[in-house]
Order: structure tokens, then sequence, then C-alpha cells
């Protein structure tokens, strides 16, 4: 036998969101939003029905308008709105919001990497010491100091405090033969004389004052100095800066939580001794617990109209400051991979750099 057809109704799907927000979301996002559209980053015609989207199309454009194109060129990571300071599975947000008894008086502009940016930069500093002495330590100099407004930077400085820890227990030929003693040996004679005595405020007047020959120095004087100029009055926002009495409760989880992931890694060369210690360091981060972010700064919601949008406005400073710094970076970076290829090519070395999944990840070839 068989059955009589049945009746079969299609629910129309057009004008439905396609995403859907609790109310834990959309209090904290209406009142940051009100913020927004009071400072002028978020604008009437953003508004959809939901204060969640609201925030994020003005945040999108604000970030579009700080040059986010091209900071993604060389960085992989991620600046966000959130009411957390880490990552929480689906599970514990249910527990959270389950927890709480309102909705949160608090947000975070949070900045983090997903990958450590490669700069293999032994290659470019012979390219700068004909013009000056001093230069290659000077454009270092300036270069890291702006670096670590906006993320931890894994160089020279962080592979010598991993050699002599490990160092510790190594003796006679077993010591010799390892690569933690490379780490001091491949130091170059230009940062080895000078990056001591010529720390940040001279080094960036040397570069103010020189007038480079070359078109490459000139270029990555200029972008440096951009990239300086933009991060002018700004500090790393690092998360151990957030106090018990700002939000109650970080003091426990900034103790549960390791230390930043690098933005970046910053070698000699491929396979030095630098990127020896990163890849053992690297196998470890995240294995007791999540990583700090890079950035965290708190949006406090429960202010007056006006104290809150003082707060928004100077958090969006500093993301703005942070994404055109980037941006200027990224730039540097392409240069100093150009002529790491150009001295690969040279020396008929195979041109490129490996790429590692996850947050140690280096860039592609």
């Amino acid at each position: 036998m068989i059955g009589l057809p049945l009746d079969v109704t299609l629910p129309r799907l057009k004008g439905i969101r396609w995403r859907y927000c609790t109310r834990w979301d959309e209090g904290p996002a209406a009142v940051l939003g009100m913020s927004l559209l009071r400072l002028g980053i978020c604008r009437p015609n953003d508004w959809s029905g939901s204060a969640v989207d609201f925030v994020e199309r003005g945040f999108r454009r604000f970030c579009s308008q700080n040059r986010a194109v091209d900071v993604k060129r060389v960085w992989v990571g991620d600046l966000r709105i959130t009411d957390s300071l880490f990552e929480l599975s689906e599970q514990e947000r249910n527990q959270v919001e389950a927890a709480r008894e309102g909705m949160t008086d608090h947000l975070y502009l949070v900045g983090d990497y997903e990958a450590a940016a490669s700069i293999p930069i032994g290659a470019t500093l012979p390219r700068l010491e004909p013009e000056h002495a001093l230069l290659p330590a000077a454009f270092y100099a300036v270069l890291t100091a702006n670096l670590y407004k906006w993320m931890r930077v894994y160089d020279y400085l962080d592979a010598q405090e991993h050699a002599e820890t490990w160092m510790e227990d190594l003796r006679g030929e077993e010591l010799e033969a390892s690569v933690y003693r490379k780490v001091d040996l491949e130091l170059p004679a230009c940062i080895k004389r000078h990056s001591k005595a010529l720390k940040y405020r001279r080094a960036r007047a040397l570069l103010q004052k020189i007038r480079p020959r070359t078109s490459v120095a000139h270029e990555l004087i200029r972008h440096v100095l951009e990239m300086d100029a933009h991060g002018q009055g700004q500090e790393h926002a690092w998360p151990g800066q957030i106090t018990e009495m700002d939000v109650p409760g970080v003091d426990a989880w900034l103790e549960d939580a390791e230390y930043s992931r690098p933005g970046c890694l910053i070698t000699w060369y491929e396979n030095d001794a630098i990127n020896a210690c990163f890849d053992e360091e690297a196998q470890h981060m995240g294995e007791n617990g999540p990583c700090q972010p890079n950035v965290a700064l708190p949006i406090h919601l429960n202010k007056p109209a006006k104290e809150l949008d003082e707060e928004v406005r100077c958090v969006f400073d500093h993301a703005s400051a942070m994404l055109r710094s980037l941006a200027a970076a990224a730039r540097i970076v392409e240069l100093v991979r150009d002529l790491y290829d150009e001295y690969l090519r040279e020396h008929r070395l195979e041109s490129g750099l490996p790429v590692e999944p996850g947050a140690a990840g280096l860039r592609e070839k």
C-alpha cells in the first residue's frame, strides 16, 4: 500500500537574523553602542535591530579606517571587544552566565596573536651600517621599543634568558656542542657593540637626524619613524596592569594564566640559535593554563555617560595608535623579508620561511 501524500510547509527565512544573542550580550552592547554613537564611531544607519551588530559594524569600520587591512598583511591576530579576558567554551560560557546575577558591568578591548610573525633581520643590518656605524643598533632599538607597545616580542634577549637557564645543567662537551652557546656567538657585532649604550631616545634622535644615501635605508627609517609617531604617548596595556579594584576576580585569573604568546619572532637568520630557543619554548606555551592576551583594556559600563565616553575614547585611541603603528611595522617587515630573500638567493639558499601551525606559527613560504 502506498500512503497518501503529506502536506509539507517550508518556513520563510527571509528577514530572519543569522545570529542570536542573549540578553547578557545585548545589554552591555547597548550601553557601549550608545557611547560609540555619541563619539561618532557608530552611526545611526548601523542599527539593524541588534545592539551587538550595531557595535560590530562601528568597530569594523573603525578598524578599516585605521589600516587594519595593511596590518593583516603581516600580523596574524585578533582585536576584539569581549566580556572575557580569555576564550570560553560553550559549556564554560553557559556556566558563567548561569552564575551571573545581572548584566556584566565591564567589557574589554582585547588584542592577541595567533602566530608569531617572523622577522629575519640579519640581512638588513649590514645594509644600514655603511650609512652610519650606529644605524643598525638605532634602527633595532626603535623598532623593538615600538613593537613592545603592542605585543610580546621574542628576540635575542629572550633567547639569552632561555639559554642561560638550560646551560646551568650542561657540562663539558655537551655544553660545548649545545645550541645555547650560539645565542651569544651569533650576535652581530653592530648590535653587541652599541645596543647597551644606544637606548630608545638616543636611537630615535639619530634616526631623525641621519640622511641616508640608499633607497633601502631611507624607506626603513621612514617607516620606523612613522611607526614611532603613531605610538607616541602609548604604553603596553598588559593584562597584569588591570587591578582587582578595576575588575574583581582578575587576580585569580592572572595567577592561573600563562605569559602572553609572542606576536613576533626577531631572528638573525632562518634556523639560527634564537629560532631554536623559540621552538623549544613554543612547544610548552599554554600547557598549564590559558595564555594572557597581549593587550587588554577594560571598559567600565557602570559610569555616568560623560565618564564612560572619556574612557571609551581613550580605549579606542589606543586601538587606533596600535593599528596604525602595526600597519607601518608591516611595511618594515615586508622590506626586511625581501632583503632576506635577496640574501638567500645570493648565497644560493632556498628562499622562504617555513610555517608551523598554532600560536608559534611563522610566515608561510
